[in-house]
């Protein structure tokens, strides 16, 4: 074993309790980053749960909307009007809008509105996500009928699904077209949107289909599914705030981690100072210096990433009841990982900037 790694262990064995400080200050850090990058990601999904939750290849919509939330309804007849631009291709139509809410307790609200043609949603029924069950004063497994009204029209709850989780402040309500169409009080030969799903692989020449369509019918336009949810997504961060808010808490909390780890690099090389130079005095050159400052922050680094990775999950778990729209995803420790690595760069360069501090004169006195 070199003297670099007998060094370190030493440390390790014996003086595990300083490194333990530097060690949970930077997990803790790194946590509070890879939370608030989960978080960030689950709102930037959560934005266009709908989108994701209709699956659709790709969509019709009112040209300038940019949101599936906030649409402009236009005629259903664009639909065989298009059809000639995706021949493989079947059209669901689909509406939007808030309507008023009464629980089968009597509690008055709001709730969005989606009606999906062939949905498999009988016409005075609806479907709600789990996670919003409680708001809407429904008891979740119950298997008796329950009945609530939405604007003033009694629909009964079939069963709940898992794909519609929202930070918005109505929950979303799955219902049958023509009933939800109805209910909203829309024209009768008006859409939200029409949901297009390719039969096989989408056409190799999809952009140049939906810019023919649109140079022929201007008032419309086809769109793919990730575009679509990529508008959607842009709109709620630009427009809210909130996303932009969340991702700089967690590159605050970075910083903050990089800040922690060079600090407790540094103050390793404090504490150490002495025996050090006693090394440089016995024979050891800066290279063995550097090996042992660079082990030490490596073993930080380690441990700040696997109590970033094992924390993170858990905590999500733990306020999933506050913000049921959060999922932790193994893409989330990119951040931690970014995090350690620029913490880890830092501080061997800070390091190596101390280490030649040591002058000859120091070494001799040592």
């Amino acid at each position: 074993m070199s003297p670099a790694m007998l060094f370190i262990r030493t440390v390790l064995l014996r003086d595990w309790r300083f490194l333990s400080v530097t060690v949970t200050s930077c997990t803790v850090a790194a946590t509070v980053a890879t939370f608030q990058f989960s978080v960030y990601n689950s709102f930037r999904q959560a934005s266009a749960v709908g989108p994701h939750a209709l699956a659709a290849d790709f969509w019709v919509k009112a040209e300038s909307v940019e949101c599936f939330d906030f649409p402009s309804p236009f005629p259903e007849d664009y639909g065989p009007a298009l059809a000639r631009f995706m021949p493989h291709a079947s059209l669901r139509r689909v509406v939007f809008g808030f309507a008023p809410w009464r629980s089968p307790s009597g509690r008055r609200g709001n709730v969005a509105v989606v009606g999906i043609e062939n949905a498999g949603i009988g016409p005075t029924g609806f479907i709600a996500n789990a996670s919003d069950l409680a708001r809407l004063d429904i008891p979740a497994g119950s298997t008796g009928r329950i009945d609530a009204s939405i604007g003033d029209t009694t629909l009964t709850y079939q069963h709940s699904v898992d794909t519609l989780p929202t930070y918005l402040g109505a929950p979303y309500i799955l219902a049958d077209f023509e009933t939800a169409r109805s209910l909203l009080r829309m024209d009768p030969t008006s859409v939200a949107f029409l949901a297009g799903y390719i039969d096989g692989a989408p056409p190799a020449d999809f952009a140049a289909r939906t810019a023919q369509a649109r140079v022929l019918f201007p008032d419309v336009e086809i769109v793919s599914a990730d575009d679509f949810s990529d508008s959607t997504i842009d709109y709620w961060q630009n427009k809210t705030g909130a996303g932009l808010a969340i991702g700089l808490a967690a590159v605050l909390a970075l910083l903050l981690m990089i800040l922690l780890l060079s600090n407790g690099v540094l103050r390793f090389i404090q504490r150490y100072y002495s025996d050090l130079l006693s090394l440089l005095g016995h024979g050891a050159d800066r290279s063995d210096i550097a090996r042992i400052v660079t082990g030490v922050a490596l073993v930080v680094a380690l441990w700040t990433l696997a109590g970033s990775a094992v924390a993170t999950p858990f905590l999500v778990y733990a306020f999933n009841g506050l913000l049921p729209w959060t999922r932790f995803a193994p893409s989330d420790l990119a951040a931690p990982l970014l995090g350690v690595t620029v913490a880890f760069g830092v501080s061997i360069i800070s390091a190596q900037r101390a280490i030649a501090a040591f002058a000859p004169d120091a070494v001799f006195r040592s």
